[in-house]
C-alpha cells in the first residue's frame, strides 16, 4: 500500500481465518508481507465448541469470526479453504457498520451451488485425527514442493478437526449475504478445491480471480505464498484507497 494511502486513513486491519485442521500460524508469510505494508494483522486459532471437537459445528466457527469482527472491526477478512467459507458466512451476518470492506479467499470451500462440484469427504469418524494420528510422510506428500522446514512446522501444528464441520461444508451451505469486493486465489494444481470450481465460484459472485502455481496449501504457506500475499496486498490497496 502506498504511503499516501496509509497517511489518509488509520492502519488497515486484517483478520486471517485458517483452514480445517490448521492453525493461525500457517499465515506467517502473509503476516510478514502485510505488516511490511503497514497492516495490523490478527491470525487466531479457531476454537472447538465447549463440548469438544466432536461436538463442533460449522456455525461454532462462524460465530467466533463474527464475534471477533464485532469486537474489533477489520477492513478485510482473509480465509483459506474452510476459513474462506467461514469468512463469507461471517460477513453475511455482520451489520453494515462493522462489515469488512473486502474479502480475500484462498482456495476456498465454496457454498452452494458450487460445493456440489466437490468430491465428498472420505468416510469419517466424529473426529478427523490429523493431530492424533498424523504421520510426517503424509504431511510431506500434502506439502510437496515446500521446504523441509515448512513441512516440519506444519506437522508439529496440525490439529484434529470435527468431521461434522467438514460434512456440512462439503454438503454446501446456502449464503445470501451482501456482495463486497472479493478476490479469490486459486491454485492450478489444487486437488481439494479444483481451480475450475474456484473459477466458477468467482464468476458466479463477481469476484476477481488470481491463478497461482502449486497445490492446495501452496498460496498460504508454500511455494507461492509470498507472491500470493503481495498480489493480495496490491489488490487491496486499490480497493481500500478508493474509499
Amino acid at each position: 500500500m502506498s504511503d499516501a494511502a496509509l497517511t489518509s486513513r488509520a492502519a488497515p486491519r486484517a483478520l486471517f481465518l485458517h483452514g480445517a485442521g490448521a492453525w493461525g500460524g500457517q499465515w506467517a508469510i502473509w503476516r510478514r508481507v502485510l505488516e511490511a505494508e503497514g497492516w495490523q494483522v490478527d491470525a487466531p486459532d479457531l476454537q472447538p465448541a465447549d463440548d469438544g471437537i466432536a461436538a463442533t459445528r460449522l456455525d461454532d466457527y462462524v460465530a467466533q469470526a463474527v464475534g471477533m469482527i464485532e469486537a474489533a472491526p477489520v477492513d478485510v477478512l482473509i480465509g483459506a479453504s474452510l476459513g474462506g467459507l467461514i469468512a463469507v458466512a461471517a460477513t453475511a451476518r455482520i451489520a453494515p457498520e462493522t462489515r469488512p470492506q473486502a474479502l480475500v479467499l484462498v482456495n476456498p470451500l465454496p457454498p452452494s451451488p458450487w460445493a456440489a462440484e466437490l468430491s465428498p469427504p472420505d468416510a469419517l469418524t466424529d473426529v478427523v485425527p490429523w493431530r492424533l494420528q498424523g504421520r510426517f510422510a503424509s504431511t510431506r506428500r500434502a506439502m510437496s514442493g515446500m521446504s523441509f522446514a515448512d513441512q516440519q512446522l506444519a506437522f508439529r501444528h496440525w490439529r484434529d478437526e470435527s468431521a461434522a464441520v467438514l460434512r456440512e461444508a462439503h454438503a454446501g451451505i446456502v449464503l445470501r449475504g451482501p456482495r463486497i469486493d472479493t478476490l479469490i486465489i486459486a491454485s492450478d494444481a489444487d486437488e481439494d478445491i479444483p481451480p475450475s470450481v474456484s473459477a466458477a465460484y468467482a464468476n458466479g459472485i463477481g469476484a476477481s480471480l488470481l491463478r497461482v502455481p502449486g497445490d492446495h496449501l501452496a498460496p498460504v504457506m508454500g511455494v507461492s505464498a509470498a507472491a500470493s500475499a503481495q498480489a493480495a496486498a496490491r489488490w487491496l490497496a486499490g480497493r481500500l484507497s478508493s474509499r
